[in-house]
């Protein structure tokens, strides 16, 4: 029996086999939103990226509310802005829709401690959500709501540099710091449940593309409790948590699976994630989510290398279920449009139930 997008979505996270391999994909791409609904959002207006989504034909989509990681707001098209969390960004040409931050709130402890975090609760936060998730239950998709994770929300009160000798110099500057980003999380992951998202993903990066960026140590002293504590409380809303982290990451991927989530996005190929090892180590609890690379193969590669690599991450996570086809990232304004549709094509020709592999 043919399924909706939302039941792939959902029978993925229970690790059962829906009748194809769920698709989705993390739209950054000004030349894929021009070609498909001839127009580039002013911003990542959560409306259009359900609109680009249906159009598509992908089963999913993962809509990320404003106030997580620097999308860009309304009317800015040049300069410098500060958002709600304090943070300055300058807005580039090259890096729509997220711009890249370059100035933070704090120093220290004696700043975080006159801090106010933004409101998770303000209404206006939600209002492109509700949009596209009234789209998303008229036309049978599912729908991932999207908050930033407690690590890439605290190092950015900060800065990088100085988060990393805030570790050793102030501890507990770092633990109420990421205690603070973790609240916002929890109530922004409880007003999204009320408004019916199917599951929430995490934004939380900690690998570069050659290594971690936290000790193993340090992770689990300072992250995994946080991390733990989103997971537990999101369950209890009765919603599913996904995690998202690039980078290079498997020194860190049992703590993450210790913390209890239910999803791993997006296994990024090109720092040595290898789908196949993560699907045997951990596919059992985890649902898998990517590994198409978009740095090489989308970028550079032919159609046929793109169908050649999305049969590859077919056979290596998708037989027994939990595993949702996409790039190792995003969609982005490098990737020609033709091999954007031939992941999706493929992902269709190939991913029925029952997986030949």
């Amino acid at each position: 029996m043919k399924m909706t997008g939302r039941e792939r979505l959902l029978c993925a996270l229970d690790h059962r086999e829906p009748d194809t391999v769920p698709i989705f994909e993390c739209v950054y791409s000004r030349p894929l939103f021009a070609h498909v609904l001839g127009s580039v959002p002013e911003v990542f207006d959560l409306g259009s990226v359900m609109r680009l989504c249906i159009r598509m034909g992908y089963d999913f989509a993962f809509l990320p509310i404003p106030g997580t990681s620097g999308f860009r707001p309304a009317g800015m098209r040049s300069g410098e802005y500060t958002d709600e969390w304090g943070i300055t960004y300058r807005i580039d040409p090259s890096t729509w829709p997220i711009d890249a931050g370059i100035r933070p709130p704090c120093a220290n402890g004696a700043d975080l401690a006159h801090y106010q975090a933004p409101d998770p609760r303000d209404p206006a936060r939600y209002e492109t959500l509700r949009e596209a998730l009234a789209l998303a239950r008229e036309n049978g998709r599912g729908a991932v709501g999207n908050v930033r994770g407690p690590f890439s929300g605290a190092w950015q009160l900060f800065g990088l540099e100085n988060f990393s000798l805030l570790l050793y110099d102030e501890p507990e500057t770092v633990h109420k710091a990421l205690a603070l980003v973790a609240d916002f999380a929890i109530e922004a992951t409880r007003v999204m449940v009320e408004m019916g998202v199917d599951a929430v993903l995490y934004s939380d990066d900690y690998g570069s593309s050659l290594q971690p960026l936290l000790s193993p140590e340090h992770f689990r002293t300072f992250i995994v409790p946080q991390l733990a504590r989103i997971v537990r409380e999101a369950k209890r809303m009765g919603t599913r948590p996904i995690l998202h982290s690039d980078g290079c990451i498997a020194p860190l991927l049992k703590d993450i699976h210790s913390a209890g989530f239910e999803g791993l996005h997006p296994i990024e190929r090109c720092p040595g994630m290898d789908l196949a090892a993560v699907k045997r180590a951990y596919g059992a609890d985890l649902c898998l989510f990517g590994n198409v690379d978009n740095k090489d193969v989308l970028v550079n590669g032919t159609p046929q290398d793109v169908e050649a690599m999305v049969r590859a991450c077919i056979r290596a996570a998708a037989p027994g279920g939990g595993y949702c086809l996409s790039s190792d990232h995003s969609v982005h304004d490098d990737i020609p449009n033709e091999n954007v549709f031939a992941l999706y094509e493929a992902g269709r020709r190939w991913g029925a139930y029952p997986i030949n592999a």
